[in-house]
């Protein structure tokens, strides 16, 4: 927890994976709160463009970032860039994730590093960047999305996805207690089913269980728990993991 009753300096927020899906959400939520948005992407130009774009369009304020934020450099680039642009940022969600489905058997040491390396390296890396100019306001909100797969309900076939989303759960509580005396909290918001390209592209048994018996949760009930979470209202909330689905089975 935090006591922090500072006002938020800068209304500043890079989302990363901002391109699509949940983090498309967030950014537009974001945005619509009153903050400039900072929109990362790593593949997928074209659709942070449009959100980008999308924003700008309804009177806000963004911008597309490249950064592939499993790479320090470039993740430490992506803050410099918001920086530049907008001022520090006083808002990260960490959302960036991919997963390659395969049981231990088949998953590859290479496919190993690339789940961890995008879903909890980078997470680090961009929080690393980000919590200096943070530390210098007293005031920050890191987000990161995780997934009931980080030890509560994992499924068949996804080991690294789960290892990395453990990893966003410990790390989310360890943080919050480093951070608290500087007026910066941390949470994990842990979404139900939502049906991403992470799925769509998943093209396994399990991800195709997942699309046909798990109920859907919309991208934009995350993108509110976000919202709260970084809002003046959310600010005696620190170290906690946000679920956010419907009842029965979970999604990713």
């Amino acid at each position: 927890m935090t006591d922090s009753t500072t006002e938020a300096p800068a209304r500043v927020a890079v989302v990363t994976g901002g391109g699509r899906g949940i983090g498309a959400a967030i950014a537009h939520r974001l945005a619509a709160d009153g903050f400039a948005v900072a929109v990362n992407y790593s593949a997928s130009e074209g659709p942070a463009r449009q959100v980008a774009e999308e924003i700008a369009a309804s009177g806000g304020s963004a911008t597309a970032i490249h950064a592939d934020v499993s790479d320090p450099t470039q993740a430490a680039h992506l803050i410099e860039q918001a920086t530049a642009e907008f001022g520090a940022p006083t808002v990260l969600v960490n959302n960036a994730g991919m997963n390659l489905f395969g049981s231990a058997r088949q998953l590859s040491p290479r496919d190993w590093d690339r789940v961890i390396g995008l879903n909890l390296s980078g997470a680090f890396y961009c929080t690393h960047a980000a919590l200096p100019a943070m530390y210098e306001k007293g005031w920050g909100r890191v987000i990161f999305v995780s997934s009931p797969s980080g030890g509560r309900r994992p499924s068949p076939g996804m080991s690294a996805y789960a290892a990395a989303k453990a990893g966003l759960a410990g790390m989310t509580r360890a943080m919050a207690q480093e951070l608290a005396r500087r007026g910066v909290t941390v949470n994990a918001v842990m979404p139900g089913f939502v049906e991403t390209d992470i799925i769509a592209s998943g093209g396994s048994d399990a991800a195709r269980t997942l699309a046909e018996h798990w109920p859907r949760i919309p991208a934009e009930s995350i993108a509110a728990t976000v919202s709260f979470l970084v809002s003046d209202a959310g600010r005696h909330v620190s170290g906690e993991e946000v679920g956010v689905w419907l009842g029965g089975p979970v999604g990713i």
